[in-house]
């Protein structure tokens, strides 16, 4: 668990309970925070965490470290270059493909992602083809 946050300052914030919310972020309870107002003075604030302060499982993850991923698909057919991922129901990796144009690809786990940060790729064991989409 999450034992602490920062501030685009620097500044060390306790936190005493995180819950996951839609669409990537979360709701935290900091120490200090003891009243609905001193609550509602925080809305809106962005708080930032130290990677290494972050535990996640072998097949988590950090956006951050996705984006530059060459990308394959099941034929070994390069894609592009990972460029974001959308946070929705449905994670979907964004792709900035040579001709300049934009494919997008959800994250299945039926489509058997397989992410390598050494080789810095992230290519697919099953057919993308009816679930990639393409941007004109």
């Amino acid at each position: 668990d999450l034992k602490k946050v920062y501030t685009k300052d620097g500044e060390e914030k306790r936190v005493k309970s995180i819950k996951d919310a839609f669409g990537g972020f979360a709701f935290i309870l900091l120490g200090g925070v003891l009243t609905r107002n001193d609550a509602e003075l925080l809305r809106g604030q962005k708080y930032y965490a130290k990677k290494s302060d972050v535990k996640k499982s072998d097949t988590s993850y950090f956006i951050v470290d996705l984006i530059g991923l060459t990308v394959y698909d099941d034929n070994s057919q390069k894609i592009g270059i990972v460029s974001d991922v959308y946070k929705s129901s449905v994670d979907m990796f964004v792709i900035k493909q040579e001709n300049g144009k934009t494919a997008y690809i959800p994250y299945l786990k039926k489509l058997k992602p397989i992410v390598n940060l050494e080789s810095k790729t992230l290519a697919f064991e099953e057919d993308i083809k009816d679930v990639i989409y393409y941007e004109d």
